[in-house]
């Protein structure tokens, strides 16, 4: 884990143009230095390997092809991620989905649209351990 929130390395794993440049134009403003993208699960364990560690994976669960539900399984069995801060995104806050994503194995749902008043709060309590399921 980094010693400042502004030095962990976080990946964000999604597909919308939009909710992408959004979150990582705000969290770079916040000051945070590490902020990687995925735009699908395909090359994403080359980006884990490449970095020196993973503090947190902003995961859309509504990817198409490969869903998020599928990627984080994989993300749990590799050695850099098994206990990373997952955090599932998705437009679907069915009660449904936020009990999938726990049993799945996330450890906070974040609904979308992202909003840039909370993003990067939020980011920053899950680097702290904290949890969110809104």
């Amino acid at each position: 884990m980094a010693e400042k929130p502004e030095d962990a390395y976080i990946i964000l794993v999604e597909d919308d143009p939009n909710s992408y440049l959004i979150a990582e134009e705000l969290l770079k403003h916040a000051g945070f230095k590490n902020v990687y993208h995925r735009g699908s699960g395909v090359k994403l364990i080359p980006l884990i390997e490449a970095l020196p560690r993973v503090d947190l994976v902003l995961l859309d669960i509504g990817l198409p092809g490969e869903s998020g539900f599928s990627i984080i399984q994989r993300l749990r069995q590799h050695p850099k991620t098994a206990g990373t801060h997952i955090a599932a995104i998705t437009a679907n806050i069915m009660h449904e989905t936020r009990l999938r994503a726990k049993e799945t194995g996330f450890n906070s749902f974040i609904s979308k649209p992202i909003r840039p008043d909370k993003i990067t709060d939020q980011v920053r309590a899950m680097l702290e351990g904290k949890t969110f399921w809104w």
